[in-house]
């Protein structure tokens, strides 16, 4: 089962990976602008996985980190004159050190103590950008703009944002592999036990909240950069934390493959019902999330994964288990 369960997913990795690359050069702007955004969540989504799905610990402010990648990488290349490249590794180096410094303090909380906490961070950023001279408050800041056709443009970000989706799964995968990731899931089933059996619970979750903050960084920094223009509001949104958790929810937290999936499916699904459902598109948007979490609560990738027949005694048992 485990054998078939893995070349299910090599052989999912395998076909996402081919269309990906070939997509960009038969598609229009509007495509490759839709794709771009869909992978910006799935980057989003897969770091939140790791502190949310693997460590256990659900953190509804992750958007602090997109907002400070943005703002970072605008502020550098903007009043410091920095080239791109250098402003996009500072803005992942910037959301990792500010995860470090507040994760030391919240992570010592847990549940809802924990999410409350994590919130109130992204809102008291958000409010403390927007007083800043330097990020120039509520005006917004510009950015510079690329010396490339549009077409260009689109291609040059859209192949970005794959690789900072692609380094955030490899270095998921490996550290899964590795005394960090044994210890992360260790922490999720039972921290106390955890410590108890020489685990380093405080630099583990600090090392996990670290780098979900450094790939939501350097997804921020791409986001600002291809929008030109960026304001404490769009950037430091809390619904854009609730999309992203909704995404690996109904991918399947706790699994490679499964915030990617879910962010491509919640993104097809709501621009479907934009298109055709104008007016009710939220209801029908709400209505398909809650119908999936009821009966496949650990996501698309276990039905993918093939562990169980896919049925109606599938989704019965699923109530079952879960009390629902």
């Amino acid at each position: 089962m485990a054998e078939r369960e893995t070349i299910t997913k090599r052989m999912i990795l395998g076909i996402l990976v081919i269309v990906g690359i070939a997509i960009p050069f038969f598609s229009g702007n509007f495509i490759i602008r839709f794709l771009t955004n869909a992978l910006m969540f799935a980057v989003l989504a897969s770091a939140w996985n790791i502190i949310g799905g693997y460590t256990g610990y659900a953190s509804f402010g992750n958007v602090v980190f997109l907002g400070i990648g943005a703002y970072v990488s605008a502020v550098l290349m903007e009043k410091g004159g920095v080239p791109f490249w250098v402003a996009f590794s500072a803005s992942g180096v910037g959301a990792a050190i500010f995860a470090i410094l507040i994760g030391l303090p919240v992570l010592r909380l847990k549940g809802h103590y924990f999410a409350i906490a994590t919130l109130g961070v992204a809102e008291a950023m958000k409010a403390l950008v927007d007083n800043l001279e330097i990020t120039e408050g509520n005006s917004g800041i510009y950015l510079p703009v690329m010396n490339l056709s549009v077409k260009a443009q689109y291609i040059f970000f859209y192949f970005m944002m794959m690789g900072v989706l692609a380094l955030t799964l490899i270095v998921t995968a490996f550290m899964l592999k590795k005394k960090l990731g044994y210890g992360l899931i260790a922490i999720r089933e039972d921290e106390e036990a955890a410590n108890s059996l020489g685990v380093n619970t405080t630099l583990f979750k600090v090392t996990s909240f670290a780098l979900s903050g450094f790939f939501s960084g350097l997804a921020g920094s791409l986001y600002a950069y291809q929008q030109g223009f960026i304001k404490p509001e769009s950037v430091f949104d809390v619904g854009v934390t609730v999309k992203m958790i909704v995404m690996a929810v109904f991918g399947g937290i706790g699994s490679i493959l499964g915030p990617l999936l879910g962010a491509l499916s919640i993104e097809i699904i709501s621009e479907i019902l934009t298109n055709y459902f104008l007016i009710a598109h939220t209801l029908f948007f709400g209505a398909i999330v809650i119908l999936a979490i009821v009966f496949t609560p650990k996501g698309i990738m276990d039905i993918i994964s093939g562990r169980k027949k896919f049925g109606i005694s599938y989704l019965l048992q699923n109530i079952r288990d879960h009390r629902i």
